[in-house]
């Protein structure tokens, strides 16, 4: 299944109004992506780069995984490694060239 049929959108973090212990965050764009989970449960699969598009570094919570990308765009997104949904949903596949490709 083509990545950009499942409703992708980029991740953006900081901007206008929001702070860090009383300090601005820098907008920062394109850190992660979204999209449709491709087993069809209706929820959002959400995936924060180590390698952020806007050359910035990862923005990533404690203990949050971040995923390495290739490609600047959905149609050529990769990421390593595979993703798997541990929300109840165990979705367990790869985004390669684009293609959401279930394992």
């Amino acid at each position: 299944m083509k990545l950009i049929d499942l409703n992708p959108r980029w991740l953006s973090y900081g901007g206008e109004g929001v702070t860090c212990n009383g300090q601005p965050v820098p907008e920062r764009s394109r850190i992660g992506i979204a999209f449709s989970c491709p087993c069809g449960c209706d929820r959002d699969v959400a995936i924060l780069f180590a390698n952020p598009v806007d050359g910035g570094p990862s923005v990533q919570s404690d203990g949050q995984h971040a995923w390495q990308r290739v490609g600047d765009d959905f149609e050529t997104l990769s990421l390593t490694p595979s993703i798997l949904r541990m929300d109840g949903c165990k979705w367990h596949g790869f985004i390669t060239n684009g293609e959401a490709i279930t394992c």
